[in-house]
Parts: structure tokens; C-alpha cells; sequence
């Protein structure tokens, strides 16, 4: 008899889908399930790719201008999959792949299959009162059907569709690599601010250099280092700035260079979605100062396991204060790192989705 299969319906791959989807395809594919991937073809997305599970399949179509012509070409091609594999769950990851797809899903499913969605981004895309006018009510319409389902990988994501849909959902929070949790702090010798990111998000690196420049002739010598893969303009910004920049792609290497910091800077909420870097900044034990958001605020508790900061000039208040106070790194470093190992854990990621994909199997199974 075949393996049934999981079938992911992703659209444009991107960091915020990757945070989840990367995972969770590596947890499922322990458990014994085939796993397909419909995707867009694109650069972004080519990046990523590399770094899932070696038995995932992709399956990729074209990405011509005309936006209505490349979508229909991922439903043709999802409704291709989804129509000769047989079915343990299909999950649409996104607001496209939900409105484009969940038709063609719940078709397949029959009614016997779950259905499940992922908004990822949805819920950031727009403020409040737009989101509960507009995507609200049409995700409800489709939510409520039987049989479909949602998985969420943030509380801001479980608060804002619950607030619209009042629907039922797991949330299965993300996950760290487990090199985060072994790799053991070496503080530089001069203070070090790090920070980093796995997409080019071009404002984050303006802050983060803006912030070196004005902390530059600053009397506690401190230095900036920047980790990850950006494109040339925002090198040559950095390095405008006099800000290190490496551009490190795999876990460990991250995590080698981030263990070298003396705190963590979030200088803006980056892509929508689950901020795995710096969950595993926290994972790391590193003290995180972070400019205040709804992503930051289901991570830090300020003063505690973090610093939520509102604006700039806290940010400049806290590194002073951070740096001046190495008893202060250490208990918010430490506080983080608990945090991050009773929520952030692979265990506790994998627990949390095998129990939305209602799978009872235990390792050796």
C-alpha cells in the first residue's frame, strides 16, 4: 500500500513560510509521511530550498508577470497532486494558496482528509480594523466548513483569526535548531552587538547601520556585526558603517557567530511571521533587546526574558545599560535561554504539530 502523503500548497516561498514549513516537513518526514511541496518557482524561494528535508518533492511551476496566470498555473498543478496521491492531509500556507486552493482541497479531501491553513503573513499584512473588516469575514466563510482546519506558529496569528473567525485552531509554536541550544556563549572582548536574518529586508539594515554610526564615537567602543545573506546594496551600507557582516547560511555557523555578542538587536519587527532568529538568539542565551511589536511582545517578556524597547532612544538606553551591567546580561541571557527551551524545543515543536495532524507515533515506531 502507498504512503499517504502531505501535500503543502506554499505559493511564493518565503522566510515566514520557511520558519514554519522547514520544520515541520522535517517532522513529518520522520513520522514516515511522503511530503509534496507546490510552489511558485523563484528566486527567493530557490534559496531556501537546500535547506529542507532531503525526501521532500518539489513540485514547481512557472512565474510569468501576469499574477493571475502564474496562480492559476499552481492550482492546475496542485490539483494535478492532489488527485492521483493518496491523502493523509493537504495544508494551504498562506491567504493565496488558502483562496486559490481551498476549493480544489476540499474536493480532494472528500470530507475524509483534513484540511489545514497556515496565514504565516496574513494577519500583518493589514492594521487591526482593515483585517477584521475585510480578510476576516472571508476567512471564516471558508474556515467553517468541515473538516478544515488551522494550524497556527504564533499567538498574534491565534488572537487576530480567533478575534475574526472565533474558529478552532492549534497553535504549534516555532522551533530552534538544536546547535542553538549546544553552542555555548564566548563574549568578544569589546561589546559586540549582533543581529541578523535569513531574507534581505533592506530597513532593518539601514537601522541596524544608523545605530553603529551614531554608537560609533560612543566611549564603550562598540562594535556591530551583522549575520546572514543580504544583497550588494545592503553590504555596501554595512560596510559604510563600519558594521561586520558575515554572510552564514548554515545553523551552525549562525549560531557561532551570534554566541559571540553581548546582546541580541532587533532594531525593527522584520518579515511578518515567527522570528526565528531571534528565538534563537534567546535559545542562545543571549540578553535580546528588541524594538516593541505584536511578533517581539509573543516572545519577550519585557525585563525579563528580553527588552522591549518603543523607539530608538530606549534602544540607546538599554545598550548602554546591558553593556554597563554583565550580572544584568547574564540573568536576562539565562531567563531567555529557559524560555526558549520550554517553548522553542524540536520535541515540543514536534509534539505540538503530530498532535494537530492528529499522528500517534513515538520515535523507533
Amino acid at each position: 500500500m502507498p504512503t499517504r502523503a502531505v501535500v503543502h500548497l506554499v505559493g511564493h516561498l518565503n522566510g515566514a513560510v520557511f520558519n514554519f514549513l522547514g520544520p515541520a516537513t522535517a517532522a513529518l518526514a520522520e513520522a514516515g509521511l511522503d511530503q509534496f511541496v507546490v510552489l511558485i518557482d523563484d528566486p527567493r524561494g530557490a534559496e531556501l530550498k537546500p535547506h529542507f528535508h532531503r525526501q521532500v518533492r518539489w513540485v514547481e511551476t512557472a512565474c510569468p508577470r501576469n499574477p493571475l496566470q502564474r496562480w492559476r498555473m499552481l492550482a492546475t498543478a496542485f490539483r494535478d497532486v492532489v488527485s492521483r496521491e493518496p491523502l493523509h492531509a493537504i495544508h494551504l500556507h498562506g491567504l493565496g494558496p488558502l483562496l486559490w486552493g481551498g476549493s480544489i482541497a476540499r474536493m480532494a479531501a472528500g470530507g475524509t482528509v483534513p484540511v489545514y491553513f497556515s496565514p504565516h503573513t496574513a494577519p500583518a499584512l493589514l492594521p487591526r480594523a482593515a483585517f477584521d473588516a475585510l480578510i476576516g469575514p472571508l476567512l471564516k466563510g471558508i474556515l467553517a466548513t468541515e473538516r478544515q482546519r488551522t494550524i497556527v506558529n504564533m499567538l498574534e496569528e491565534a488572537h487576530a483569526l480567533h478575534r475574526s473567525t472565533h474558529e478552532p485552531m492549534h497553535v504549534v509554536e516555532g522551533t530552534v535548531p538544536p546547535v542553538f541550544f549546544a553552542t555555548r556563549r564566548n563574549e568578544a572582548r569589546h561589546p559586540l552587538i549582533v543581529t541578523g536574518s535569513r531574507d534581505d529586508d533592506p530597513r532593518s539594515v539601514g537601522l541596524f547601520a544608523q545605530l553603529a554610526v551614531l554608537l560609533s564615537g560612543n566611549e564603550l567602543r562598540v562594535s556591530f556585526n551583522w549575520i546572514g545573506r543580504l544583497g550588494p546594496a545592503s553590504v555596501a551600507r554595512l560596510k559604510a558603517a563600519n558594521v561586520g557582516y558575515f554572510e552564514a547560511t548554515d545553523d551552525a555557523e549562525i549560531a557561532s557567530r551570534l554566541a559571540c555578542g553581548w546582546l541580541y538587536l532587533a532594531p525593527r519587527n522584520g518579515p511578518p511571521g515567527f522570528p526565528a532568529l531571534l528565538a534563537g538568539a534567546m535559545a542562545l542565551g543571549l540578553p535580546c533587546a528588541v524594538i516593541a511589536s505584536p511578533e517581539h511582545g509573543d516572545l519577550i517578556r519585557d525585563g525579563e526574558t528580553g527588552v522591549l524597547c518603543r523607539n530608538d532612544n530606549e534602544v540607546m538606553r538599554c545598550i548602554g545599560r546591558l553593556i554597563d551591567d554583565p550580572q544584568l546580561r547574564q540573568l536576562i541571557g539565562q531567563a531567555a535561554k529557559h524560555e526558549a527551551e520550554r517553548r522553542f524545543s524540536p520535541g515540543r515543536f514536534r509534539d505540538s504539530l503530530f498532535s494537530a495532524y492528529e499522528l500517534d507515533w513515538q520515535p523507533g515506531s
